[in-house]
């Protein structure tokens, strides 16, 4: 049933559905480009269950697909089964790592096969992926998906200065607690953070990291919960920050109730799909923080922002000078220069609108899911095609 040929047609494409909101924007882009496309439900941490196996397979045998594309390896088993059914019946597997992959895969190598392809939306990964078995690597950026995120650029605005996202108080306090057991553990990741932490030396190995303050071996059974407590602890303290920085802005924060206490003025978390682009447009400086995990990559923000019309200032990040021109983005490079910029705009409106057009335009012609998929569907056929 799934002898057929990879890649000779009109490219068929099944998705492996967790939640993720990229799961409809691919397919939305998908029936953009003219593709065919399937969707089965997956588990987005923790492999499928019996039912989802049975829908699964029905599916890969009734829509044929030439490939199956997922979120941050969602669906797969520990044991790497899953995986090596789909490398014995020649189907490649995309998935599409939007988190650290070390702190996903674990270092175990038993899902690398020559159908297996990683896709990083952070290039300082690539060699990790390769270390571990992948063959098929790509740097594959985020983008956004124009049918939720469009409008027009506002020279009148609804509030002055916002920042959208977790405070990630609550991640920290729950990996905190997974941490509890090893107490002098905690000391010395307390000692790590205070002695400061680049995103360059997290996302090429915390082992430099660990050993300058004596966590060597012993500390292998804590060893993911250091990884990500270090992540979201950093992350947390300099949300906490750059919040601290804009207050006399009266900056507006939506996300978790992690921040509570934390800003005179917080809102609830605003959605997705519905709320988040007119939130975007009607703010006059939206505000961006990459986190510790991404040393060169742009986060969804500066995609989603500029593409529904809203002005972003955001942190300096390498890709930024690869993806964009330097007029189409407004950047920081302290919390300090993010106060006194976000002043200027708040002042200069015609210059965020100017910004954002050219922003806007930039990511309608480059950055959409239906770029990715295009380029991800000629990297495919040129190693798959039967």
């Amino acid at each position: 049933m799934l002898e057929y040929r990879r890649f000779a047609g009109v490219p068929r494409m099944l998705v492996l559905e967790t939640g993720y909101f990229f799961d409809a924007s691919w397919r939305r882009a998908a029936g953009q480009l003219g593709w065919e496309s399937a969707a089965v439900a997956s588990a987005m941490v923790g492999g499928l269950t019996r039912d989802q196996v049975r829908q699964f397979f029905a599916t890969l045998c009734s829509f044929r697909p030439d490939f199956v594309l997922a979120c941050n390896y969602s669906g797969m088993d520990d044991a790497g089964l899953l995986a090596r059914f789909l490398e014995d019946a020649r189907i490649p597997y995309v998935t599409h790592f939007t988190d650290a992959p070390r702190m996903i895969l674990f270092d175990r190598v038993v899902h690398a096969n020559p159908y297996a392809v990683a896709a990083t939306w952070e290039r300082a990964y690539l060699p990790y992926l390769h270390q571990i078995g992948f063959a098929h690597t790509l740097h594959w950026p985020l983008a956004t998906d124009p049918a939720l995120f469009n409008g027009t650029p506002r020279h009148k605005t609804v509030r002055d200065v916002a920042f959208v996202g977790r405070s990630m108080a609550l991640q920290a306090e729950e990996v905190w607690a997974k941490l509890a057991p090893y107490p002098e553990i905690v000391r010395k990741i307390g000692e790590i953070l205070d002695r400061g932490v680049s995103k360059e030396t997290f996302a090429h190995g915390i082992e430099t990291l660990l050993e300058t303050v004596g966590i060597g071996a012993s500390a292998n059974a804590a060893r993911r919960h250091i990884e990500n407590a270090i992540n979201y602890e950093h992350t947390r303290r300099q949300r906490t920050a750059l919040i601290a920085a804009l207050a006399p802005l009266h900056v507006c924060v939506h996300g978790d109730a992690g921040w509570n206490g934390i800003n005179a003025t917080v809102g609830g978390p605003i959605g997705y799909f519905d709320d988040l682009a007119s939130f975007y447009r009607e703010t006059a400086v939206n505000v961006n923080l990459t986190a510790l995990q991404m040393p060169s990559a742009l986060n969804q923000r500066v995609f989603d922002c500029p593409a529904a019309g809203g002005f972003l200032l955001t942190d300096a990040q390498p890709d930024l000078e690869e993806l964009f021109e330097p007029q189409e983005v407004a950047i920081y490079a302290s919390f300090e220069e993010a106060h006194d910029k976000a002043a200027y705009f708040l002042q200069n409106p015609e210059k965020r609108v100017h910004i954002t057009t050219r922003a806007q335009a930039r990511i309608a012609a480059r950055h959409t899911y239906a770029h990715r998929l295009s380029s991800l569907n000629a990297y495919l056929r040129d190693r798959f095609q039967t």
